[in-house]
């Protein structure tokens, strides 16, 4: 995987080395977690021995001989490469296989009823992929080997109302927590109790003597089985009353537009209704949640690559769950210590920072832009142009390719950017506030684009400081 418009930046900044080597690097982290990768380095078939290793390297073996038929299902951002993958290992084996991928998605596997739906706003297609996915399991055959391909876009891509809530009023839920900066862990927490088979509930319409490998592929910080994809086939430790308190925290569950929702979580909350399956519980005996891969992963690419440029490099962890602006502030600061030494260095870290929107914030009032987008502009408004004898490039990129309501994965600050919004004297405070990043960028010419990407590991950020004086030795020694 490649980024668009890598030559273009690199030939806008062509003075300086540091933009090629993070965009080098944000490259190689996408194709450390590209699925159909992950997925052939996860299930191995020799014969008829099916050997599965997540990423911790824990490993199962199963005989393909044990069972009488084999299916697939999925969901998600990376489901179409993921069964593409297990399409090429199963063969003729697999005897049918159904996924719901959001719409334009490349690489469409053959073979496989594919059904097409929106992301990151649920609609009728992706109620009527999911309920496909439930007709198949629960005419499943007996002695069936089930796997489910789930991945970041799971939630959204895999939707089932509970009853009496309707697709509107879920999506207008979810739309008030994003808005009002709700974590993931929240949002994906209230999901599994408006649903039917979110929370380990997508398990229970398959028969109790079917095994069922759920090939998992995390896009939340932490890695929580249950909060990937709202863990439609994962024990569920979170309750009604959590989903309840999480809707009075932010101050919705009084809106009128949601009011069955409320209802309904409240009738749960009170015991009225029964929760989502939890740890322990019977329907999870056969069932198997594999980790295939995740933000380290990715990072672990970038990491990579710029070791063997001779950067000294650093892990920071993939856990920034912080606010975007917070995230820009961080960056910034740690670049511009950077700058104070003469070393060759880089940091890499990852996670997924929120957005909250301004108080009274009008939907026709908002601009273009996402969270990474947001982080970058937030750190070009608080780095200093470096000295000349040092350089400097920061980017933040989503795995998926998609930031937010834009076209852009995200952005790279380069000395050049900065040294075009001191120029243009921008009020960059204002872009902020309005949440429209997408347009002081590209004025600054610091977008970076990838289109859907096919998979989804959250986002990455990286800082590379380069002393000027070593730049050419780089590029020589690089050729």
């Amino acid at each position: 995987m490649t980024i668009s418009n890598h030559s273009e930046l690199v030939k806008l900044n062509r003075q300086f080395r540091s933009p090629d080597l993070v965009l080098s690097a944000m490259e190689s982290a996408l194709n450390y977690v590209e699925p159909t990768l992950l997925v052939s380095e996860s299930v191995k078939l020799n014969g008829s021995e099916l050997l599965i290793r997540d990423i911790h390297s824990i490993r199962k073996k199963l005989d393909i001989n044990d069972f009488d038929s084999i299916y697939l299902v999925g969901a998600g951002k990376a489901s179409a490469k993921m069964a593409w993958a297990m399409g090429m290992i199963l063969k003729e084996k697999l005897e049918i296989g159904m996924i719901t991928v959001p719409y334009g998605s490349q690489d469409l596997p053959k073979g496989i009823l594919v059904t097409e739906a929106s992301h990151p706003e649920p609609d009728n297609a992706g109620i009527k992929g999911t309920r496909r996915i439930v007709d198949l399991l629960t005419n499943a055959k007996k002695n069936a080997l089930v796997f489910a391909l789930i991945s970041g876009g799971g939630s959204a891509l895999m939707p089932l109302p509970s009853e009496g809530i309707s697709l509107e009023v879920k999506r207008k839920a979810i739309q008030f927590l994003m808005h009002r900066g709700a974590s993931i862990h929240e949002v994906n927490t209230v999901r599994k109790h408006l649903s039917a088979v979110k929370g380990g509930q997508l398990v229970k319409y398959m028969p109790r003597d079917c095994t069922l490998i759920s090939l998992i592929l995390s896009d939340v910080t932490g890695d929580d089985l249950d909060v990937i994809a709202s863990g439609p086939t994962v024990p569920d430790p979170s309750t009604f009353q959590d989903a309840a308190n999480i809707l009075k925290k932010y101050h919705i569950m009084r809106e009128n537009e949601i009011r069955s929702a409320s209802r309904h979580i409240s009738m749960g909350a009170s015991g009225i209704l029964r929760d989502t399956p939890k740890p322990g519980d019977s329907v999870f005996d056969k069932v198997h949640n594999v980790l295939i891969g995740n933000n380290y992963v990715a990072c672990k690419g970038a990491i990579n690559f710029l070791r063997r440029k001779k950067i000294r490099t650093a892990y920071l962890g993939s856990r920034f769950d912080c606010r975007a602006t917070q995230m820009g502030k961080m960056l910034a600061r740690l670049a511009f210590d950077l700058t104070k030494g003469d070393a060759s260095i880089a940091i890499v870290m990852g996670g997924e920072t929120t957005v909250r929107l301004s108080s009274g914030m009008q939907k026709r009032r908002l601009g273009i832009g996402g969270r990474n987008l947001e982080v970058a502009l937030s750190c070009a408004a608080h780095m200093p142009v470096p000295e000349k004898h040092i350089e400097v490039s920061i980017a933040t990129m989503g795995t998926d390719g998609i930031d937010g309501n834009s076209d852009a994965a995200g952005a790279i600050v380069t000395p050049n950017t900065l040294l075009y919004l001191k120029k243009a004297n921008m009020n960059i405070r204002k872009f902020i506030l309005r949440h429209d990043s997408y347009h002081a960028l590209q004025k600054a010419k610091s977008l970076i684009f990838l289109g859907q990407t096919g998979t989804n590991v959250n986002d990455i950020a990286i800082i590379c400081c380069l002393p000027r004086k070593n730049v050419a030795n780089l590029v020589q020694r690089n050729k």
